[in-house]
C-alpha cells in the first residue's frame, strides 16, 4: 500500500459519524401534577421511598444513580391525544336533534341528566366517514348543540425534579406557610367548617398521612377502563388535610373533604374526558361542596365551559383550578381559563415563578408549588413540584374565608383574596403572578372579610 493510499484511509476513519451522546442527570427528586406539571419524574417509581425535598424544604432519603451517564438518542414519544379520536360531546341537544343525528349515523354512547349543575350531557359517537371536525359541526348547526365540542382529556403531569433547600422548620413545608403567612393556631370561627372537594386521581384514604381525616373518596371515572393510580391525588389531598403530627401537616385538617376520582388509566395515559369531569363537578355541587380543588388541566371545551358557566353566580361554588405546566408560551389552560375559576401559579421560596407555569391575563393567584413535601401513593412522602400543588394554598384559603364568612359569593371570595395578595412581578395585575402572591395571615381575622 502506497503512502498516499494510507493517509487517505487515515482521514476517512476520522470523519465518520459518530452517534450522539447526551448528557443523563440522575439523582433528581419529582413528582406529579395534575396540571400537566412538565419533568418526566413519575410517583412511586422503585416504591415508596423518599426523595429528596426542595424549593421550600428539605427530605430525606438518597439516590445512588451515578450523576452523569451516557446514553444514546432515542426517539420522543408521540404526544397524549389531546381528546377521543371519535366522539363528541353535547350539552342541552334537544330530542328532535338527538333524533336526527342518530338517523344520520351518530350513536348516543351516554346521555345523563346532571341535576346539580343543571345540564343534560349527552355523548355521541362519530360516524366513521365524517370525520371530527365536521361532525362537531354538524352537532353545533342543530337546537341546542351550539356549544358541542369533542370529548377533551384533562390530565395530571409529572412532577419537575427539585433542588435540596436548608432545613430551618420543624417540618419540611414550613418556609411555604411562612411565606403565604398561613395562620399556624386557627380555633373557633377560624376552623374550617365548609365541605371541601377535590377532583383528581385516586387517592389513598389509607395513607399515614391521612391517618385521622374526614376524607371520603369517590370514583366516577369510566369503569371499563384502568382505574388511575393514587399518586397525585393522595399528594394534593394531603396538602389539604395531612395530619397534624405527620411529615406533611395540611393546611385545613380539621375539614370534611370528598374527593371524586375521575381518571382513567389508557395504556399509561392518566386522564379524565369531559363525562367524568361534569360528573364530578355535578356530584360535588349536589352534596354542598362550597369549594372545589381542580389541579387539573387541558383544552378549552364548549361543554366544559357551559358547566362551569352553570356553577357561577352568587350561589355557586368557589373552584380553584391549576394555571398548567406546558410552559410560558403555552395558551391558557383550562378550566382555569375560565373567568369564574380562580387561576393558580406556582412559586418557590424566593417568589419566583416555577419556570413551566402557563401565563396569561386568566392568572388570578400565585401560591408555593416549588419543591414541596406531599404524601406519595403509598406511604411516605417525596418532594413536588408544579401548579397542582398550588392550587391546595388557596383552595383552603378560600375555604377558611367562607366558613368566618358564610354569605360571601365566590366572585366576593375571589375580590377578596386578590385583594389581599402580596404584588410581585409587574406592579399591578399582570400575566405571570396575576394580582400576586396569596397573603394569608388575616385570614383569621374577625375584621377582615
Amino acid at each position: 500500500m502506497t503512502q498516499r493510499m494510507l493517509t487517505a484511509l487515515l482521514l476517512s476513519s476520522l470523519i465518520l459519524p459518530m452517534p450522539e451522546v447526551l448528557p443523563f442527570e440522575g439523582g433528581i427528586a419529582g413528582g406529579v401534577a395534575h396540571a400537566q406539571d412538565n419533568g418526566g419524574d413519575s410517583d412511586d417509581n422503585g416504591g415508596d421511598s423518599d426523595d429528596s425535598g426542595g424549593g421550600f424544604g428539605n427530605g430525606g432519603g438518597s439516590n445512588d444513580t451515578p450523576r452523569r451517564q451516557q446514553r444514546q438518542r432515542v426517539a420522543a414519544p408521540p404526544p397524549p391525544p389531546l381528546a377521543a379520536a371519535d366522539e363528541v360531546v353535547v350539552s342541552d341537544l334537544t330530542d328532535a336533534a338527538l333524533t336526527q343525528l342518530q338517523v344520520e349515523g351518530f350513536e348516543v354512547i351516554s346521555d345523563e341528566e346532571l341535576s346539580s349543575i343543571g345540564l343534560r350531557l349527552t355523548r355521541l359517537r362519530v360516524p366513521g366517514p365524517l370525520g371530527l371536525e365536521a361532525a362537531r359541526e354538524r352537532v353545533r348547526a342543530l337546537p341546542g348543540g351550539e356549544g358541542a365540542d369533542f370529548n377533551h382529556f384533562y390530565r395530571a403531569g409529572q412532577g419537575a425534579g427539585v433542588q435540596e433547600a436548608e432545613a430551618s422548620c420543624t417540618h419540611e413545608n414550613c418556609s411555604a406557610l411562612n411565606l403565604v403567612g398561613w395562620p399556624g393556631e386557627r380555633l373557633g370561627s377560624c376552623r374550617v367548617q365548609v365541605p371541601v372537594g377535590v377532583i383528581d386521581t385516586g387517592v389513598n384514604d389509607g395513607h399515614d398521612i391521612l391517618t385521622g381525616a374526614r376524607l371520603e373518596v369517590v370514583r366516577l371515572a369510566d369503569a371499563t377502563l384502568d382505574p388511575s393510580a393514587a399518586v397525585h391525588g393522595t399528594a394534593v389531598t394531603s396538602l389539604l388535610v395531612g395530619a397534624e403530627d405527620s411529615r406533611v401537616p395540611g393546611l385545613i385538617p380539621e375539614a370534611e373533604v370528598i374527593a371524586v376520582d375521575v381518571f382513567s388509566d389508557v395504556a399509561g395515559d392518566e386522564r379524565a374526558d369531559v363525562p367524568s369531569l361534569l360528573r364530578g363537578l355535578d356530584l360535588l355541587r349536589g352534596r354542598g361542596v362550597r369549594v372545589i380543588n381542580l389541579s387539573l388541566a387541558g383544552p378549552e371545551n364548549g361543554v366544559l365551559q357551559a358547566a362551569l358557566d352553570a356553577m357561577a353566580g352568587p350561589e355557586g361554588v368557589v373552584i380553584v383550578a391549576a394555571a398548567g405546566n406546558a410552559g410560558p408560551e403555552a395558551p391558557p389552560a383550562w378550566p382555569a381559563a375560565h373567568p369564574g375559576v380562580l387561576a393558580v401559579t406556582a412559586v418557590d421560596a424566593r417568589g419566583r415563578v416555577y419556570r413551566e407555569a402557563q401565563r396569561g391575563e386568566h392568572i388570578d393567584l400565585a401560591a408555593p408549588g416549588v419543591g414541596l413535601l406531599a404524601a406519595t401513593s403509598i406511604r411516605g412522602a417525596r418532594g413536588k413540584t408544579g401548579t397542582s400543588y398550588a392550587v391546595p394554598f388557596v383552595t383552603a384559603a378560600a375555604a377558611v374565608m367562607l366558613s368566618q364568612t358564610p354569605a360571601l359569593t365566590p366572585d366576593e371570595v375571589a375580590a377578596a383574596l386578590k385583594a389581599q395578595a402580596r404584588d410581585l412581578g409587574a406592579e399591578g395585575s399582570d400575566e405571570v403572578f396575576g394580582a400576586g402572591l396569596l397573603e394569608a395571615s388575616a385570614l383569621c381575622d374577625p375584621a377582615v372579610k
